[in-house]
């Protein structure tokens, strides 16, 4: 299955320069990615408001459930690989969320072209249709790696 992730910077550079080892989100419901990335998938990462600038293969992936404040601070350990240093309020920031998943980044690649994305919407996660009559664009004919 092939998805596309958007980042803010520093994420992203953090996650195409080796830096940032697991990618995750946090959020109040149970939204994509959540119990819906598997291992060996396909994760397009596009810059807030821009081009789509590279990729990666999830490793492990673990989804939490039922998260508390005090759940999400047991997550601290993972800090480093999820450089959550990269902003001051990483971790009061997501301090609410009830669901979490965790994406372990294999083999980060830079596009040497980044390319647009025909998205209108907010949404942090798309899960992109595999289907080649879908509406949107096959990305992989756009991309040159």
């Amino acid at each position: 299955m092939k998805h596309l992730a958007v980042l803010t910077q520093p994420f992203l550079d953090l996650i195409l320069n080796g830096e940032k080892t697991i990618e995750t989100r946090f959020t109040q419901v149970a939204c994509a990615p959540f119990g819906k990335v598997k291992t060996g998938d396909l994760i397009l990462l596009k810059q807030t408001g821009g081009l789509v600038l590279g990729e990666f293969t999830a490793g492990k992936v673990s989804y939490f459930t039922n998260m508390t404040p005090e759940k999400i601070l047991e997550l601290k350990r993972f800090s480093k690989e999820i450089a959550a240093d990269a902003v001051t309020d990483f971790w009061s920031s997501r301090q609410n969320a009830r669901f979490v998943t965790f994406i372990e980044v294999k083999s980060p690649k830079r596009y040497k072209k980044a390319f647009p994305f025909p998205k209108k919407d907010r949404r942090g996660w798309v899960i992109l249709p595999e289907h080649p009559l879908a509406p949107e664009p096959d990305l992989f004919d756009l991309a040159s790696k």
